[in-house]
């Protein structure tokens, strides 16, 4: 009986734990998706194809509504009370230069928009150095 109720608790304690590991999954899938909507901007402004990098600044901005929920708090290092928004305020300026970017698009100024390009990266490397400890 004692082996009973403990393999239901066990059973129990693992399944509660698959819930944030989903969300942890997910959000890392996110961060793969920021990376490809970025490689897709960086492809478009070298091969000056506008539109390629609004399509990436679309994936871009799409992917960055993780950041701005309660969610990412599953990936950011514990006892780091800052983390939490100084994602956030990085996830507010990458989404103040795509937009920037597309507006720099939409009038031709490809020097512009490759220097946002050069913004969006300099804000998600400032995330990861700080964040992630890379």
């Amino acid at each position: 009986m004692k082996l009973s109720i403990l393999s239901l608790l066990l059973v129990l304690l693992c399944a509660a734990g698959l819930p944030a590991a989903d969300k942890k999954a997910e959000l890392m899938g996110e961060m793969k998706a920021m990376l490809n909507a970025m490689e897709e901007i960086q492809s478009g402004g070298l091969y000056s194809c506008g539109d390629c990098m609004k399509g990436g600044v679309k994936k871009l901005q799409d992917a960055l509504k993780s950041l701005e929920s309660e969610d990412v708090k599953e990936i950011l290092p514990k006892g780091q009370e800052y983390a939490y928004k100084f994602a956030q305020k990085r996830a507010q300026m990458l989404k103040l230069y795509s937009d920037d970017l597309v507006n720099a698009v939409n009038e031709n100024r490809m020097d512009d928009a490759l220097q946002d390009y050069t913004q969006l990266l300099r804000e998600c490397t400032s995330c990861h150095i700080r964040i992630r400890n890379w």
